[in-house]
């Protein structure tokens, strides 16, 4: 075999070689393609469907728990944490007044609720130990001890109540996550709405329902979620809206506009 001739062989082959790869790469390409314009649009719809369950699903349990309420006669709060979409029932180990017209700011957390009730109990033992026991003054008159101290009895009861997770398996793992997060909220006891970026990543705030058949108006703005602190704007939001007296909460697409200050009117 001439050289030439052996030199063409192996252009050639080399050509068709390099031709083949290349089709395959093509192939490759158009099938992944395929498959993303299948798959992404049923991932999208799964989610979406999933998101639409969930937050209806919240709504549901606003009113399970105005049922609770008005049926154990009890002062119940859900809490929030607005960047996991997480939330869970308390109830109140005593009497809590209906909110009025007092406005507070921002709920506090878990982690600074213990440490002000650690703090108070501390000082409250400090008072304990000064107040000792009952004694008898040199005419036999006795002097209060501790646990008759009016002031300690009255310091008790401004501690506050205590609230306790309420125990079943339907109020377990109850959250709007993964897809979902919440941007902001508002009910009556706040003074103005509650925002993710002001709470931050572990914060969130509270929903009160009260025994004699009353949910705070609130509402809450439900966004699907782009990281652990950013909501995407691209995609439709949700507002849940509570219904005070008769205890249901209104499912609404996009962003709605709700002034919970507004003056109460029977439903």
């Amino acid at each position: 075999m001439k050289s030439s001739e052996w030199s063409c062989m192996r252009f050639f082959g080399t050509d068709r070689k390099a031709g083949l790869t290349m089709l395959e790469i093509m192939v490759v390409i158009a099938l992944v393609g395929f498959l993303y314009s299948v798959v992404a649009p049923q991932f999208s719809l799964r989610t979406g469907a999933e998101a639409a369950t969930k937050v209806q699903r919240l709504a549901d349990d606003i009113r399970s728990a105005y049922d609770l309420a008005a049926l154990n006669n009890k002062t119940y709060r859900m809490s929030f944490v607005f960047s996991t979409g997480e939330y869970s029932l308390e109830y109140a180990d005593r009497h809590v007044p209906e909110l009025g017209d007092g406005k507070g700011g921002k709920d506090p957390s878990a982690v600074e609720t213990k440490a002000k009730s650690d703090a108070f109990d501390e000082q409250t033992k400090e008072f304990v130990d000064l107040a000792g026991d009952p004694v008898k003054d040199d005419d036999g008159k006795v002097i209060l001890g501790s646990n008759d101290s009016p002031l300690l009895k009255n310091r008790s009861a401004a501690k506050g109540p205590v609230w306790t997770p309420v125990d079943g398996l339907e109020w377990k793992n109850r959250t709007l996550g993964p897809y979902l997060m919440i941007s902001e909220m508002q009910a009556e006891h706040h003074l103005e709405k509650q925002a993710l970026a002001d709470v931050g990543q572990a914060g969130g705030a509270y929903l009160y329902f009260f025994p004699s058949g009353y949910v705070e108006k609130a509402y809450i703005s439900i966004y699907f979620k782009k990281d652990e602190m950013e909501v995407d704007e691209s995609q439709k939001p949700y507002t849940i809206i509570t219904n005070s007296f008769l205890g249901t909460a209104s499912v609404n697409s996009g962003v709605v506009e709700v002034d919970v200050h507004a003056v109460k009117e029977d439903s």
